[in-house]
């Protein structure tokens, strides 16, 4: 597998048809519960869990020197991107077990030391058991942890989980942080003496908070859309 320009990395906050398989004894196994063998490099198309509120996805890099390919990690009730490396993946004999070894990318671009794993079982056509884990806060894929249940998609499900899912939790962390900002300058201004309104009652300040969250979640829903896509222009 070729390596990635951990260059191409910086600046971001990270299937073909299925034909008949036999396992080792011999034992039949039904084609849609199988990876083929040219999916060695990563399987095309999105992994997403509407009950995890997670997605995650090889992408593969046209450069000057050749195809590349990273990982990328999407935790979208965070929210938070993490980008990784892969550096090896296997497929089991009886091909229904993917496993991708790979080294996380820091937000600067540098490749890290240390290896880590995950495991995708093929169970159905289009269903595959996945389990995560947490890493560095946010989850990641991994050979434990939550076991869920993924399913595959050629459209990228970061516009939807980032409006439904980010949004939420962006729009409770802004407010809280806008209205603790706004009652320390109120109890500061009180304090010395400053007759001013009480920002969590008064329906102006309330709106002006408001007004700069939904602005902020509008932003920040954008940047995950296109980290999560490796939308760089």
């Amino acid at each position: 597998m070729k390596s990635t320009n951990p260059k191409l990395l910086a600046g971001i906050v990270g299937a073909a048809s299925l034909l008949l398989a036999f396992t080792a004894s011999s034992t039949p196994v039904k084609a849609s519960n199988t990876f083929d063998k040219s999916e060695i490099s990563g399987p095309t198309g999105y992994f997403k869990s509407n009950k995890a509120r997670f997605a995650f996805h090889w992408k593969y890099l046209e450069t000057k020197k050749g195809v590349q390919t990273i990982l990328i990690f999407g935790d979208f009730n965070k929210p938070e991107l993490q980008i990784g490396m892969p550096v090896l993946n296997n497929i089991s004999k009886d091909r229904t077990t993917f496993t991708s070894q790979y080294k996380f990318v820091n937000t600067k671009g540098n490749l890290l030391n240390q290896k880590y794993y995950f495991p995708i079982k093929k169970l159905s056509n289009n269903s595959y058991q996945v389990h995560l884990a947490y890493h560095n806060g946010g989850r990641v894929p991994s050979a434990n942890g939550k076991s869920y249940i993924f399913t595959k998609t050629a459209k990228s499900p970061a516009k939807s989980y980032a409006n439904k899912y980010s949004a939420q939790t962006l729009k409770k962390q802004y407010t809280t942080q806008l209205e603790k900002s706004a009652n320390k300058q109120y109890k500061k201004a009180k304090a010395a003496g400053k007759n001013v309104a009480n920002p969590a009652t008064n329906k102006q300040v309330q709106k002006r908070i408001k007004a700069k969250v939904n602005s902020a979640v509008k932003k920040s829903v954008k940047q995950i859309i296109q980290g999560f896509n490796y939308d760089v222009k």
